[in-house]
């Protein structure tokens, strides 16, 4: 049995040993970011000292994911909770949990994680001291599957700027592009392929339900021309009712300068 004191300690150790063994090439600053304990390959790891409730790191861990995908990240197709003194891993499949995974969370994602309750464990990994297991283990840390999620309101954001990333020239249409546009042009959410691996086709007749994100879903090219983003409609009509009020305290005689520092505001200026 191991004797860690820090998460942090045993999460080093723990790369340090096996990294080697899954690809020596790897470091960790390959693999820790987004605030999670590390995506290696096709997998999200996350240590705990002791794990004492298996349901309750597993909803972090589905936060994290969720996290992942509004970004416009892969969603790792397994999931790794590693109790680091027990020496022992349990595997979850991140698709079980795709419902949850597609809400959005609000807070850290270990606060209020008591009372899910999950699927049982579909492999446990006893590593400290069964060499097949760690043979299995790091078989299983080498997988680069993923769960493929759909696309909606919430992460087609993350998901457009990860596209123009991917595909430098790319323009508007050749991400959201539907058979109504100008251009008829059927884009990477209706018809993936560079995101082949990560998304479902969107199944949308029409844009409307990304309506207020459209200048934000531009290509890299007009938003720079556009001087994206656009305020949404909503937001326009509450600032102009605000300003009303200011410029109604003005003292009568008196001029008043209203100063635009906020690019893209065509709907606050229209009113």
């Amino acid at each position: 049995m191991a004797d860690f004191d820090t998460e942090r300690e045993g999460q080093i150790e723990f790369y340090k040993t096996f990294l080697p063994r899954i690809d020596p090439t790897l470091t960790l600053d390959d693999i820790l970011a987004d605030d999670n304990d590390g995506v290696l390959n096709g997998n999200l790891l996350e240590f705990k000292l002791r794990v004492n409730d298996l349901n309750a790191v597993l909803s972090q861990c589905v936060k994290y994911l969720s996290s992942l995908r509004i970004k416009g990240k892969p969603v790792p197709a397994n999931i790794i909770i590693v109790d680091l003194n027990g020496e022992q891993a349990y595997l979850y499949k991140s698709a079980d949990y795709l419902d949850d995974i597609e809400k959005v969370y609000v807070g850290g994602a270990s606060k209020s994680n008591a009372g899910f309750v999950g699927c049982a464990y579909d492999e446990k990994y006893a590593y400290g001291q069964d060499q097949l297991a760690v043979t299995h283990l790091i078989n299983r840390l080498k997988e680069t599957e993923f769960t493929r999620i759909h696309i909606d309101e919430n992460c087609i954001v993350g998901w457009a700027t990860a596209f123009y990333k991917a595909v430098p020239n790319a323009r508007k249409e050749d991400f959201i592009g539907d058979d109504t546009g100008k251009h008829k042009t059927i884009g990477e959410i209706r018809n993936p392929s560079v995101f082949a691996e990560y998304i479902y086709p969107y199944k949308g007749t029409s844009n409307v339900k990304f309506q207020y994100l459209m200048d934000k879903l531009n290509d890299t090219l007009q938003k720079k021309n556009l001087g994206a983003f656009y305020t949404p409609e909503p937001y326009a009509e509450k600032s102009h009712e605000l300003l009303r009020m200011a410029i109604g305290r003005v003292p009568a005689g008196n001029d008043y300068v209203i100063i635009d520092r906020c690019a893209g505001t065509g709907n606050l200026e229209k009113g």
